[in-house]
């Protein structure tokens, strides 16, 4: 994991661009996370079973765990800026009140990276987990109603997006501290 994180200051401690004789970037500032990681084991099995109505139990093919995800990386960054506020009274006793309202960007996954979280254990796919395509069980499958409509939809089932990691998504927030 790498984190970089660059803040500009405010007032005297502004030493960024000037816009007009603004600081333009005062109280603003980025973050950037970036992970990077071999990928997860799991057992993969030598015997194909059909994962779509979870008929059939798996043959460990090697060792417990002994097969290993691709590796992931992903990489998310946040652009933010501090908006200071005061409340109460100003000229009188009480000097008021500070607080903090804070706006920002977040972009999770910036580079939109396709992981792959989960597999089928008989063929190491996300997508395909080998049924259709195994002799053993080319007659059942012939036998349905209708073999391609069965075949499109099986397909369809098993092509879980939860073997993936979340895509990139785009966050506006706002932020209040007090």
């Amino acid at each position: 994991q790498t984190t970089f994180d660059f803040r500009y200051g405010e007032g005297k401690d502004y030493n960024g661009p000037m816009l007009f004789g603004t600081p333009f970037f005062q109280r603003t500032g980025i973050n950037v996370v970036s992970i990077l990681g071999s990928g997860t084991p799991y057992s993969s099995s030598s015997r194909v079973i059909n994962e779509g109505v979870g008929v059939g139990s798996h043959t460990l093919d090697g060792s417990l765990n002994g097969a290993r995800l691709p590796w992931q990386f992903t990489t998310d960054m946040q652009i933010d800026r501090d908006i200071p506020l005061t409340f109460g009274k100003k000229d009188g006793v009480d000097k008021g009140k500070a607080a903090n309202l804070n706006v920002y960007l977040l972009v999770t996954n910036v580079f939109n990276t396709q992981n792959i979280v989960g597999v089928w254990r008989a063929t190491g796919s996300p997508t395909d987990d080998g049924y259709l395509a195994s002799p053993l069980y080319q007659n059942e499958i012939a036998l349905q109603t209708d073999p391609q409509s069965y075949s499109d939809l099986y397909a369809l089932k098993v092509n879980n997006p939860y073997n993936f990691g979340s895509p990139r998504t785009i966050r506006l927030g706002v932020r209040f501290d007090f």
